[in-house]
């Protein structure tokens, strides 16, 4: 069988020879560590040798390339997909059984045993799903999918989609109980599970006969929408939509009344909804539709926006670096004079709060569906004082 990495073989040997470097700056594990084999530039260098034989997968190059969030800033800079190259080379490394190193392989672990990366019992979400009405219905084409972070660490913020959805009277179903969508394992390169995964979340709506499915996580939607297609043979015609994009017509159409916010507000571009997915005006119009909210921008941001350092398993595998990159972003927020960073990623609303949280920042941090939802709870609010 051909080697996958093979396809990478000659743009590596130009790059080992033109050092340029132009990627490591703008590389998250670069900002972090500081070493050259913590940059892409270093990465590719290792499947360079790799593939000329003169260098042997090992552990210690699985952590190295493990470092990468795949935020894929480093495509920009360079201008072929390294952040490609570099998934392929994880996905390699696990075959050649040199996987993730052991603080990454909880996750692995912890969906092959529960099926969700957290390690939770599935109880609890089977409730909760269950007690919502929409989970009852059936022949619904429009599903919303929760993922796993939303599910066991950000319920808040599915209860707060689940509340717009239902006052703009959108029809929707949900899942009756949690499938992982595969994102959290095949991102440290367990591409047969992640397969599986798929696999199953996949069946389950073709039996629903979803065709439409509105998706809240921007790690599950680029998952959905960028490599299903790579992992499930004959994948049948679905359309994904994140959650942005509904509100965004919601707002245009007028189907929310929206009350003021008298704030400053700035927004993180997730890597999974912005250079992997391609949405980036859909929550700005948003955030900008809320009365007395003025947006400001950061200097890197859209399709140069910095990674805040949650992807790619660093947050499970590696959380004190991750937590470092996350307030590395929380200053950018600062210095725009911002007093909220709004982004629209459970993964990235998580590490940012961390990371502000580390340096003791007085920003608030929040996601767009929240700041939607205060933005209706003060109109309701008017109304009654009225």
């Amino acid at each position: 069988m051909t080697n996958p990495l093979r396809e990478y073989e000659d743009w590596a040997r130009a790059c080992m020879h033109v050092r340029c470097g132009l990627c490591r700056e703008n590389c998250a594990a670069y900002r972090q560590f500081e070493m050259d084999s913590y940059s892409p530039k270093g990465r590719i260098t290792m499947l360079h040798h790799w593939l000329e034989g003169t260098l042997q997968p090992s552990q210690e190059m699985s952590e190295r390339v493990h470092a990468c969030t795949g935020c894929g800033l480093c495509d920009l800079a360079c201008g072929y997909p390294q952040s490609e190259a570099i998934q392929s080379m994880k996905n390699q490394l696990f075959e050649a059984g040199y996987g993730p190193p052991s603080s990454y392989a909880k996750i692995i672990e912890n969906a092959h045993q529960t099926g969700n990366p957290y390690g939770e019992s599935n109880q609890s979400a089977t409730e909760f799903l269950s007690a919502q009405p929409e989970s009852q219905s059936t022949g619904m084409e429009r599903l919303y999918f929760i993922g796993c972070t939303e599910l066991y660490r950000e319920r808040e913020q599915v209860e707060n989609v689940l509340r717009i959805l239902r006052k703009a009277n959108v029809s929707f179903g949900l899942l009756s109980e949690n499938f992982c969508c595969g994102s959290p394992i095949y991102r440290v390169g367990d591409v047969g599970h992640a397969k599986h995964h798929a696999g199953q979340l996949v069946e389950q709506l073709v039996e629903r006969g979803t065709k439409e499915i509105i998706i809240s996580c921007s790690g599950c939607f680029s998952m959905f929408s960028n490599i299903y297609e790579d992992l499930i043979v004959e994948l049948p015609s679905l359309q994904f939509i994140h959650i942005t994009e509904v509100l965004d017509e919601l707002v245009r159409t007028g189907e929310l009344n929206l009350g003021k916010i008298e704030k400053v507000v700035t927004y993180h571009d997730p890597c999974h909804l912005g250079r992997h997915s391609g949405i980036y005006e859909e929550p700005r119009n948003v955030i900008e539709a809320i009365p007395g909210v003025t947006l400001v921008e950061m200097e890197w941001s859209g399709k140069f926006s910095h990674c805040c350092g949650a992807g790619g398993g660093l947050k499970a595998g590696r959380a004190d670096d991750a937590v470092a990159l996350g307030a590395m972003r929380v200053r950018e927020a600062e210095e725009t004079g911002a007093q909220i960073l709004v982004t629209s990623c459970p993964f990235c609303l998580r590490n940012l709060r961390d990371g502000a949280e580390s340096i003791k920042s007085d920003i608030e941090i929040s996601s767009v569906v929240s700041l939607l939802m205060s933005s209706m709870t003060n109109y309701q609010e008017g109304r009654m004082l009225n």
